[in-house]
């Protein structure tokens, strides 16, 4: 948003209470293989955080909170709240782009989640990539030989009040288990799928090129459990037969859900949400939202979704002056 908006010659102030700006994906690793580009998207967002900090038109405050907002006749005006410091400054538009939460495996209890230890999130396992350059298990430090992803963790799931797909599942676990095939070709890995969702315009070419990789099982398991040398069981159906099956590693593909600080927004400037509980963008009074605060997207998805964004916050400009 800043960028683009930069670009255009209109200045900006990029807010951000953590320390760097980039959000979660500022956290993902690049998952080239053997030098050739994945498409995940994690190099843009370096790259746009480098322009960010480059360009003049653009201000940007971390470790800074919101502590209101409100509509003064055709302005906005923000309250911040910088350590010990706070005080209002007035915009003329203001773009919530707030990002997501990833799905707390806590919550649902089955999974087991903060009990087994070489049971990680996705999240984790990007962590991980980006700063060890490879994939190990988290109770010793050793290789991994064998390891497992679970799909849908936290999506298409009504009775956790997330029906909708997050979209972005399918593609980051086929990336990561490429890569790490790649680096460790005697590492086995296995799928626990419902169905494979094709978003994005290279993924299903990549699917039908790695899917031989992996062994796919069309099922989510049921129970999960540690066994002896801290190997992850699970029991599940396959095949019309039950059995356990264990790995050195189970990685849990957590969807996407709203901000926590969504709510805060919907309270100060009258906002309201679509099905999937995200926020709608009301493109009026100079107010908008972006990217994965409106719903589940990739990064080039949120990108393209952000210059949008961009189109209608000119348009508005324009007529306000």
């Amino acid at each position: 948003m800043a960028l683009e908006l930069g670009r255009r010659g209109v200045p900006s102030l990029v807010i951000e209470k953590e320390k760097t700006i980039g959000g979660h994906a500022g956290t993902y690793a690049c998952k080239a293989v053997d030098g050739h580009c994945q498409k995940c998207g994690a190099c843009l967002v370096q790259d746009a955080i480098r322009d960010i900090r480059e360009m003049p038109q653009i201000e940007v405050s971390v470790e800074t909170t919101l502590a209101g907002l409100d509509r003064e006749g055709k302005e906005i005006v923000a309250r911040f709240k910088k350590g010990e410091k706070e005080g209002p400054d007035r915009f003329s538009a203001l773009v919530l782009c707030h990002g997501f939460q990833p799905f707390d495996p806590a919550e649902k209890p089955n999974y087991e989640y903060n009990r087994i230890p070489n049971l990680i999130t996705g999240v984790e396992l990007e962590q991980m990539m980006k700063q060890k350059g490879n994939v190990f298990r988290p109770s010793d430090g050793k290789p991994v030989k064998d390891m497992a992803f679970v799909q849908c963790v936290g999506s298409r799931n009504p009775a956790l009040g997330r029906p909708y797909c997050s979209q972005v599942c399918c593609g980051y676990a086929l990336r990561m288990a490429r890569q790490i095939r790649t680096q460790n070709p005697s590492t086995s890995i296995t799928f626990f799928y419902m169905d494979v969702q094709t978003f994005g315009r290279d993924f299903e070419r990549m699917f039908w090129e790695f899917r031989d990789a992996v062994y796919w099982i069309r099922e989510i398991p049921g129970d999960f459990f540690s066994t002896a040398g801290d190997r992850v069981g699970v029991t599940v159906e396959d095949e019309g037969e039950i059995g356990e099956l264990t790995f050195d590693l189970m990685t849990l593909s957590v969807g996407m859900g709203p901000s926590p600080d969504q709510p805060v927004f919907e309270k100060w400037l009258d906002l309201r949400q679509g099905p999937e509980r995200f926020l709608v963008s009301p493109k009026r009074g100079g107010i908008f939202v972006a990217g994965s605060a409106t719903g589940p997207m990739s990064i080039p998805d949120t990108i393209a979704n952000s210059r949008a964004t961009v189109t209608h916050v000119m348009d508005y400009l324009e007529e306000r002056s």
